[in-house]
């Protein structure tokens, strides 16, 4: 298991910080390889997002599984978006919610966007971030 994070962004980011809860995430959720975090602008989500979906708008987060291989996968996150949508104290909170979210589509675990789907969607995540949180809190005693 190996996971990287990139800032490829104006904004100054911990990426200490957010490498290692995307290690314990990752290493909670039994995925094996590398798992890539890049931080990017809202241009450049927006140009992926068109380029690899044919949709031509900004977003928060895009997954991508390399080859079809779920042991290279990348999580790209505007991080922009982030503080365009939420407050200075829960920005960590949220680009948590986002790794997580991410994790879940690469242990192929994917969602539509039904209201049924999004709640079931929801739980998964408050599941898998409540297990890395747990992890987390044993590592440290």
């Amino acid at each position: 298991m190996h996971v990287d994070v990139i800032n490829n962004t104006k904004f100054s980011i911990n990426k200490k910080y957010y490498k290692n809860f995307l290690r314990d995430t990752v290493f909670v959720s039994k995925i094996e390889g590398t798992t890539t975090l890049v931080f990017v602008d809202n241009d450049e989500i927006k140009r992926l997002n068109k380029e690899y979906r044919n949709k031509d708008k900004t977003t928060d987060v895009l997954t991508f599984i390399i080859d079809d291989n779920p042991h290279l996968s990348d999580i790209i996150i505007s991080y922009e978006w982030v503080l365009n949508i939420k407050e200075e104290s829960k920005v960590k909170l949220e680009v948590c919610k986002l790794i997580i979210h991410s994790i879940l589509h690469i242990k192929n675990i994917h969602h539509t966007y039904s209201k049924k789907s999004i709640l079931e969607n929801r739980k998964k995540m408050k599941k898998l971030y409540n297990k890395v949180i747990e992890y987390r809190k044993t590592k440290k005693d």
